[in-house]
């Protein structure tokens, strides 16, 4: 574990924070080149990227201090100890998505071309914060005999990785969706892929996951990730790609 990367005089700059800052910093600079190709300007992004990342980590620890309630209820002030770690993606991800709809239709803008616009660099954002994760010791696997497993104070054997399956799996995702939604057919058909493509990595990589208890046969995120893929390949089949489909006719 190595949760405090350096130290700037007495104050400690954390691990976890900081490839999350990284991240998002990443994508804001990414999301300002592509601002004119979407019709906002670079301000207008700029504040789009700081209001979802404030929604989407308040919701995603949130769904962690409600996972673990009973200790948060004894330990109120822990609530805010996020340096450590503790948060549920998939809580940042509802929360990011409710906010943007409210954020939408307050700017008038289309909102599926602004999950559109957002969506690969979700992943991209996330590849960092999970490397941080690995620096926590949060999100960590299952015991392991492989070559490349790792060891942590806590646990007395050695674990897979899990945090950085799933940076390597977020960075080649990133450059996938975005490569394809800069060929999309139709509003929404990125932020699908999204929940597609993130939805099947998560319950593939849970199997290797040592943190998370199982609920009738899955894990808590496999239920949630195989939710996401059924919705979001529904909501194609039945909606998008028929609509589609008569606007060609």
């Amino acid at each position: 574990m190595h949760p405090v990367l350096f130290y700037l005089g007495p104050w400690p700059v954390y691990t976890y924070g900081f490839f999350v800052s990284l991240g998002v910093g990443l994508a804001l600079v990414f999301l300002q080149r592509a601002a004119g190709r979407e019709g906002m300007s670079r301000a207008e992004v700029l504040d789009l990227v700081l209001f979802f990342t404030f929604f989407s980590f308040l919701g995603a620890r949130l769904f962690f201090v409600i996972q673990f309630l009973g200790f948060y209820w004894t330990h109120p002030l822990d609530v805010f100890r996020v340096w450590e770690g503790g948060i549920v993606f998939y809580g940042g991800v509802i929360a990011g998505l409710v906010f943007l709809w409210f954020y939408s239709r307050r700017k008038k803008w289309p909102y599926l071309k602004v999950t559109d616009f957002l969506a690969p660099y979700v992943f991209l954002a996330h590849a960092f914060g999970r490397i941080g994760c690995f620096f926590t010791g949060c999100c960590y696997g299952r015991e392991a005999g492989v070559p490349w497993a790792v060891r942590y104070p806590f646990l007395s054997y050695p674990v897979h990785p899990t945090q950085l399956y799933e940076s390597a799996a977020n960075f080649v995702l990133f450059f996938f969706l975005l490569r394809r939604h800069r060929s999309k057919k139709f509003d929404g058909e990125t932020t699908l892929a999204y929940l597609i493509l993130y939805g099947a990595e998560r319950f593939v990589l849970e199997n290797f996951r040592g943190d998370n208890p199982l609920l009738w046969g899955f894990t808590l995120p496999q239920w949630v990730s195989l939710s996401f893929v059924v919705l979001a390949s529904l909501t194609y089949l039945l909606y998008f790609r028929n609509r589609h489909a008569e606007k060609g006719n």
